[in-house]
């Protein structure tokens, strides 16, 4: 990988990593309410139902936002497009679609079919 491609690979996950900031921001503004404090019960559930799936959507964000900072530390540090399984490089096209990806795609797939 030459140093245009991987700072377009940088300048991609930076990006990434703000707008996933914003949505954990959101997320956060959006669950402050009180089911609680509704007096239908109707209302109450959907409250309830909207603050489960805001926690869900911040537990996949934050997890998102651990891999986009993992691989910008290992642009930092070289490694970035090395696969963490097998060492194998990780070609272009895949990093493009999915920058924060740290295998590559035969070693993501054995452990999606060992899952």
């Amino acid at each position: 990988m030459n140093k245009s491609e991987l700072n377009k690979i940088r300048k991609a996950l930076v990006l990434q990593r703000q707008e996933v900031l914003e949505d954990l921001n959101r997320h956060g503004v959006a669950n402050t309410g009180t089911a609680g404090a509704l007096a239908d019960e109707a209302d109450r559930a959907e409250k309830i139902a909207e603050s489960v799936v805001e926690h869900q959507l911040g537990y996949t964000e934050s997890k998102l936002l651990e891999k986009i900072d993992f691989a910008l530390q290992r642009i930092d540090e070289g490694g970035y497009g090395i696969c963490e399984e097998c060492g194998g490089e990780i070609s272009m096209a895949r990093l493009e679609a999915k920058p924060s990806v740290s295998l590559c795609i035969d070693c993501q797939s054995a452990k999606e079919k060992s899952a």
